[in-house]
């Protein structure tokens, strides 16, 4: 019994070994973190939400208060403000997105707070761009996706892919029901066509037939993969926790576990699997306490080094640019850069060109900034 009971402890130990040797073959080795410089290309914003780089070179981006307006050679030129926008607290002029097919149709998406008849609303509208710059044609896409008076978790970023269909990242209102009601717009990730037509692919009844995917609390940033990836994910997605618990998601349909109780008491886990067992779990998430992520993409091209195909977060409460990188759907590896240095940063998007520009959300000489890898 005695000899048995040694070349199990024997064999248990060898196994154990080879697990770990396993694993150590199998996880990626530590990424060196690349060289980069900073500049400030625009000073003087006011709340800059989110960026899109155009054909040229220049960047299209939205201020919180209403205005939309481009940097060019230097200059920052206002383009419009935009009729109806509501600037309260969170909510305002906020997601852009660029038509896959802009080169060609002008096409730009833009979300935004408004009131209709006293009713407080988030819609998407559709314009065309003209070659001058000015803005035409304006088509109300989506409407109807909740918002409260004072703004409080209004979401609302775009993304368009390469398909055409525009992805549409909601916050639930800070209402109660709204993350898990199928028929709400509000807590959810939406996809449509360029006419707001519900895409092939989303949840089936009772869901309204937009809805991708629901269980959110506030998303706030999206980037996509050209196609789905081998797991089914067509990108990843970011979002603001209650106390605990900011989020980046994959993205798949199903539920998401966000489910404050009412009258919306957050003390309940951003998600939720002791009461959706079949919840879809973060591949990362802050722990403990927020750090408020926002702005969301994907580092592309060899100039990254290591960090290529990593996810860039812009941190808000944490005053940071966060790296993820990730192995087989789970964090794998993160880093902090430029902490403290430009204090807020909201808007994170990589560039035709390879470079990545973040938007500072300080509320006064706001900033936009590109990162380059050093050569």
């Amino acid at each position: 019994m005695k000899q048995n009971a040694t070349l199990f402890r024997h064999s248990l130990a060898r196994m154990m070994l080879l697990t770990i040797l396993a694993l150590t073959i199998l996880l990626p080795a530590q990424a060196a973190l690349p060289a980069f410089e900073t500049e400030v290309i625009a000073t003087g914003l006011e709340r800059p939400w989110d960026l899109a780089q155009l054909p040229d070179g220049s960047l299209l981006f939205t201020q919180r208060g209403g205005a939309l307006s481009v940097l060019r050679e230097g200059q920052v030129q206002h383009i419009a403000d935009i009729p109806g926008v509501a600037a309260r607290g969170e909510g305002g002029l906020t997601g852009l997105a660029l038509d896959t097919d802009f080169a060609d149709n002008r096409l730009i998406y833009l979300a935004y707070n408004t009131q209709i008849d006293g009713v407080p609303e988030v819609r998407v509208t559709r314009w065309r761009l003209s070659e001058t710059l000015t803005l035409e044609d304006p088509v109300d896409i989506v409407t109807g996706i909740p918002a409260v008076s004072g703004g409080r978790h209004s979401g609302t970023q775009l993304e368009m892919g390469k398909d055409g269909t525009l992805w549409i990242g909601t916050g639930d209102a800070a209402t109660a029901n709204n993350p898990q009601d199928p028929m709400s717009l509000g807590g959810k990730i939406l996809r449509v066509t360029r006419d707001g037509v519900p895409a092939e692919g989303n949840l089936l009844a009772p869901f309204d037939p937009r809805v991708f995917s629901y269980g959110h609390r506030n998303t706030q940033g999206l980037t996509l993969f050209d196609a789905p990836d081998e797991h089914g994910s067509w990108g990843y997605s970011a979002e603001h926790g209650s106390w605990q618990e900011d989020e980046v998601n994959r993205l798949v349909p199903g539920n998401f576990g966000w489910a404050p109780r009412p009258t919306y008491d957050e003390s309940v886990p951003m998600t939720d699997t002791r009461r959706f067992p079949d919840a879809v779990v973060a591949v990362w998430n802050s722990g403990p306490s927020t750090i408020a992520t926002s702005g969301l993409t994907r580092l592309l091209g060899a100039h990254w080094g290591d960090w290529e195909g990593a996810l860039a977060l812009g941190v808000q409460k944490g005053q940071h640019l966060r790296l993820l990188r990730l192995y087989e759907g789970r964090a794998a590896e993160e880093a902090v850069l430029l902490e403290g240095q430009f204090g807020r940063l909201r808007a994170a998007v990589l560039g035709h060109d390879g470079m990545l520009y973040l938007g500072t959300d300080n509320g006064r000489d706001d900033k936009i900034i590109r990162v380059t890898p050093a050569q």
